[in-house]
């Protein structure tokens, strides 16, 4: 006989309590004061009737009564002959989901991943089926549930599947992971209508940056488990930087880099810098970035010229290298021809084109070569080095007139900065509203400022935010007033612009136009009333003359051609000659995929680094790089899942689900034996025995106190 609740017959002990209380010896409660005891001999006292046992077969019936009635509480049963036995274990159809994002590269993850598929592999029974899922941004079966049953060599080719697998560079879809196995589960186990448990084993580093989205509108399956397996990092500082999104689409001589550090960091210094594609060595000295724990910093990290090859930004000073690396595809500095015309060489330090060409010397997207003024030139179809701008500041002949309106007429630009009365009269031969230029008049030692400037125009879009806004540092000492032929509508007619589209840039503090703008076909044509040469204007020694002929050259050559930056498995779109002929993107890798002709994506970005695309002669890279979100490594809150409706289970040993299985199986035969009913009646029975007794041991006890 077995008993479910064994614990009851500690009740058992109650039962000598009151023989205990019945054989005591009792000393006299009251205290007799007496004079003198020196005279009486102590004596001990005598036992009587109340000292001895009596009534003991009342005793036993009402003992034996509560003895009964605790091992009725103890459920007790007849157990089966048989023993319980692995097989004897209901079957399960255990999932086994591992992580293969790329916050599995830190180190050491990876092997606790095959480890703790293995232990599960190992506590697998027989009747047990068994299938393996891996899951990034996507999910992979790797081998599937047996339609026939469980198969016993499972287990060893899951093994050997486990030997092929590694991670890879894509996101953390845990959400998406979890639903697409908990609905398999659910709805093979009502087709198949299978007896088998379900169960999902997930297996991972479990971090912040995993996508949860896709259990917000899903309703979890009462029957699925999931059972987690938690992997520990051996180290928990990760700090990742990536270029700010508008940073990439217009590259500059310093981009906006931020630095993101992990929440559970114990490190806060790191440095930064610009890496060379061969990893050979930094293009410049590292830049240091103090990020506390949980916060991020940005900061700008200057881009010279030697650093215009560097193709990456490297993190260094945290604990896992997985995510150190940002990919940027390096500005391609094109070759481009500025024509001047004027009296000053390029070595005549009071001249325009010298500091024309200090402004330019250090372009890391262009190449611009300053050379004379040629027509020749303007009218070349030789694509080697265009010649986008054209700066006047002399007067040019009729024939070079004509030309440089046909020049600007096809978009190119036209720049004029007279340095004498020769060259100021020649404006109303490029700006037709303008009727006559003479000499502005300034009193001795007096100047002019710039009051006025459209910072909308793309010329001062760079100095749109304050302080860069601040132009009352440079003084004109000497300047050109414009008469123009014609008003604006509700303008006078020194203060607008004439009837051909010419309009006002850049005011002095007089109210005098300082630059001036007119569109003329697809081109333009500026026109400044003062020039940088040091005895006009502070402008050349100010440091917002580079910007101004950067943004001058940007507006004449045209947008700078970015290549796009892209995660990884995010598909990168390709050039518009792909849809005519195949071609071949080269991954950073070296391995070589072919395209086929009418392709408009390259959908194979399954790792980091920089792509190349050839076709036909022409050659165009891209970036790729890790998701942001897989770099937030702090561990994810396990109650963030149950939240979201995952019904969490615990994963139990095989001895502990015999013993479970062994506790369900006496429940059972409990439940059908029902023991204790009988022993109830057994209870009933010796009450009603024991008043009967106790009715006649009161009537003896009566009569032998009458007859004494």
């Amino acid at each position: 006989m077995s008993l479910l609740f064994p614990l009851f017959l500690a009740g058992l002990g109650a039962l000598g309590l009151p023989l205990l209380f019945h054989l005591v010896r009792r000393t006299p409660r009251g205290r007799q004061e007496f004079s003198s005891l020196m005279f009486l001999a102590p004596t001990p006292p005598r036992l009587t009737r109340r000292s001895r046992l009596d009534q003991i077969l009342l005793l036993v019936l009402r003992l034996a009564a509560l003895a009964l009635l605790t091992l009725a509480f103890a459920r007790p049963f007849l157990r089966e002959s048989a023993s319980l036995a692995l097989t004897d274990l209901p079957g399960r159809r255990v999932a086994i989901l591992i992580d293969t994002s790329a916050s599995m590269h830190r180190a050491g993850l990876w092997q606790q991943a095959v480890q703790a598929a293995g232990r599960e592999l190992d506590s697998l029974n027989p009747q047990d089926d068994v299938a393996l899922y891996t899951f990034d941004d996507r999910l992979r079966t790797v081998l599937g549930f047996e339609e026939n049953g469980p198969v016993p060599e499972k287990p060893d080719l899951i093994r050997q599947r486990l030997k092929e697998l590694s991670p890879t560079w894509g996101g953390t879809d845990l959400g998406g992971a979890l639903t697409s196995v908990a609905a398999d589960l659910d709805a093979s186990g009502d087709v198949q209508q299978t007896p088998l448990e379900p169960q999902i084993v997930l297996i991972g580093d479990l971090q912040k940056g995993s996508r949860l989205e896709s259990l917000e509108s899903f309703e979890w399956p009462q029957r699925v488990k999931v059972v987690l397996r938690q992997l520990q990092p051996a180290a928990t500082t990760n700090a990742y930087a990536h270029i700010l999104v508008d940073e990439t689409a217009a590259p500059a001589e310093a981009v906006r880099v931020r630095v993101v550090n992990s929440a559970n960091a114990k490190t806060e210094q790191f440095t930064i810098g610009w890496t060379l594609p061969d990893k050979s060595k930094e293009a410049a000295t590292a830049v240091p970035v103090y990020v506390p724990a949980g916060q991020s910093r940005v900061l700008r990290l200057p881009r010279t010229l030697e650093q215009a090859s560097a193709d990456r930004i490297e993190l260094r000073g945290d604990d896992d290298d997985f995510d150190n690396l940002f990919h940027v595809v390096p500005p391609t500095r094109r070759k481009v021809s500025v024509l001047y015309w004027g009296d000053d060489s390029e070595d005549e330090s009071q001249g325009l084109r010298y500091y024309l060409k200090l402004a330019t010397a250090n372009d890391i997207l262009r190449e611009i070569d300053i050379t004379t003024f040629d027509p020749e030139r303007l009218q070349s179809k030789s694509d080697d080095s265009p010649v986008p701008l054209v700066l006047l500041s002399r007067s040019p002949t009729p024939e070079q007139r004509a030309t440089l309106l046909k020049f600007v007429e096809n978009g190119g630009v036209l720049l004029l900065a007279p340095v004498d009365a020769s060259g100021a009269n020649a404006l109303p031969d490029f700006l037709d509203s303008v009727d006559s230029v003479t000499a502005a008049k300034q009193a001795d030692g007096g100047y002019l400022l710039l009051g006025e400037i459209d910072f909308s125009h793309p010329l001062f879009a760079p100095f749109a935010v304050p302080p860069y806004s601040d132009f009352t540092k440079i003084h004109f000492w000497r300047s050109w007033k414009l008469q123009w032929k014609d008003p604006l509508p509700g303008g006078s007619g020194t203060d607008g612009a004439g009837s051909s589209g010419t309009t006002v840039i850049a005011r002095f503090d007089n109210g005098d136009p300082a630059l001036v703008e007119r569109r003329l076909g697809s081109g333009r044509v500026f026109a400044l009333a003062s020039s940088w040469r040091p005895v006009d204007s502070q402008f050349a020694l100010s440091s917002k003359f580079v910007a101004f002929v950067g943004s001058l050259v940007d507006l004449a050559v045209g947008d700078v051609e970015v290549s796009p930056t892209l995660a990884v498995h995010q598909p990168a779109p390709l050039p518009t000659v792909y849809l005519n002929q195949p071609g071949i993107v080269k991954t950073p890798g070296g391995t070589e995929v072919d395209v086929a002709a009418g392709s408009t994506l390259f959908l194979a970005t399954d790792s980091p680094g920089i792509y190349e695309s050839r076709i036909a002669g022409e050659t165009s890279r891209f970036a790729v790089n890790l998701a942001g979100s897989e770099s937030n490594t702090a561990p994810l809150e396990v109650e963030q899942l149950e939240q979201r409706g995952v019904r969490l289970g615990t994963a139990l040993t095989r001895a502990e689900r015999i013993d479970r299985v062994r506790q369900q199986r006496d429940t059972e035969l409990e439940g059908r034996q029902k023991l204790w009913r009988w022993l109830l009646v057994g209870v009933l029975g010796l009450v009603i025995v024991e008043t009967l007794w106790a009715s006649r041991a009161e009537r003896l006890v009566e009569q032998a106190r009458v007859s004494s």
